[in-house]
C-alpha cells in the first residue's frame, strides 16, 4: 500500500512540474514615494509649476528592488480635466532602487488628479498610480521663534473674481521652520460657497507654532492671525457676519464653522480658533476680510 501511494505522488509531481516550469517569473512593481512642488515643497503640485515625482522599484513582496539594468519610467495622466506636460520621464539607475521624474507640470488647478507611472524600457515592473491635489497658488517662507513674520501669497495678493479667496498669515511671535500657505480647490474636501458661477477656494497654512524647545509660541490671549479675504462677487451684500468661515485645525478633514471670539484679539475658553468680529471688515472695494485667531495649523474657506 505504501508503494502505491508513493507511485501516485511521483506521478503527480511529473504532471505538475512541466506546468510550473513554463510560468514566467513574477514581476516586481513601481511605487510612488512622493509628489511635490519644486518651488515650495508643497505635497502634490501647483498649477503650471514644475513638480517632482519620486518612484521606487519593489519586488513582489514590496521590498525595495535594485533593477539589474537602467530602467526608464514615464508619467501619464489617468484622470483629470487638465493637461500634463513638461518632463514626463525619469530613470531608475542600474543598482539603485529609486528614480525621479523632475519637471512635469499640470494645469489648471484641481483635486483628485490621478497620475500613472509605467516602465518604458529596462526591467519589467508593474505600473502604478497616485492621486494628488493641484493647488492654484502656493508660497513658502522661513519662520524663526519670536521673530515677527507676515506671509502673503504673490499669486493671490488680493481677492478678485478669478481668484475669489486669498489668505494672509500674521505671526507676531514667529514660528519654527518652513511655512507653507496654499490656495486650492474645495472639490472632494469641502462644500464651498458658490455664486453666479464663482466658487470659493480652500486656503491652507502649515507652520509649526512651537519654539525650539517645543513650547507654544501662541496663547489664547496672544494668538496668531489668519485672514481670509473674499471677493465681493462671491461675498457681496451683507455684513461680515453674513459670511461664515469653515476651518479645520486638525488637518484631518474635520471642518467646522469657526465660532466668534468673545472679544477683540483673544480666544475664548476651550477655543483653538475663532473669528474676531471686531477686526473683521469689508474694505472700500467691497471685499470681505475675515480675521481668524488661532494657535494651531489651520485651513479654511467660505461654505
Amino acid at each position: 500500500m505504501v508503494a502505491v501511494v508513493a507511485m501516485l505522488w511521483a506521478a503527480a509531481l511529473l504532471l505538475v512540474a512541466p506546468s510550473a516550469s513554463m510560468a514566467g517569473p513574477v514581476k516586481g512593481s513601481l511605487a510612488v514615494i512622493s509628489v511635490g512642488d519644486q518651488g515650495t515643497g508643497l505635497v502634490g503640485a501647483v498649477a503650471g509649476r514644475p513638480f517632482t515625482v519620486v518612484v521606487e522599484a519593489r519586488d513582489p513582496l514590496g521590498v525595495p528592488l535594485a533593477p539589474s539594468q537602467s530602467t526608464t519610467v514615464r508619467l501619464s495622466l489617468v484622470t483629470g480635466s487638465g493637461t500634463l506636460a513638461g518632463v514626463l520621464e525619469g530613470t531608475i539607475a542600474k543598482g539603485t532602487t529609486r528614480g525621479t521624474i523632475a519637471g512635469a507640470t499640470y494645469a489648471p488647478f484641481g483635486n483628485a488628479v490621478k497620475l500613472g507611472v509605467a516602465v518604458v524600457s529596462g526591467t519589467a515592473l508593474s505600473s502604478t498610480t497616485t492621486t494628488i491635489n493641484v493647488a492654484a497658488t502656493a508660497v513658502k517662507a522661513q519662520a524663526s521663534p519670536r521673530s515677527n513674520l507676515n506671509v502673503t501669497d504673490p499669486g493671490c495678493p488680493a481677492p478678485t473674481p478669478s481668484s475669489p479667496v486669498c489668505g494672509f498669515l500674521q505671526l507676531p511671535n514667529g514660528g519654527n521652520g518652513t511655512v507653507l500657505m496654499s490656495v486650492g480647490s474645495c472639490d472632494t474636501i469641502l462644500s464651498c460657497r458658490t455664486k453666479s458661477g464663482t466658487t470659493a477656494r480652500l486656503v491652507t497654512a502649515e507652520v509649526s507654532l512651537k519654539d525650539e524647545n517645543g513650547a507654544p509660541l501662541y496663547t489664547p490671549s496672544a494668538p496668531a492671525t489668519f485672514v481670509l479675504a473674499c471677493d465681493k462677487t462671491l461675498c457681496g451684500q451683507g455684513g461680515v457676519s453674513s459670511f461664515p468661515v469653515t476651518i479645520d485645525v486638525t488637518n484631518t478633514g474635520a471642518f467646522t464653522q469657526v465660532p466668534d471670539c468673545p472679544s477683540k484679539g483673544v480666544l475664548g475658553t476651550g477655543q483653538t480658533a475663532c473669528r474676531d468680529t471686531v477686526q473683521s471688515t469689508r474694505d472700500n472695494a467691497g471685499d470681505v476680510y475675515s480675521v481668524i485667531l488661532f494657535t494651531y495649523d489651520i485651513r479654511g474657506s467660505y461654505p
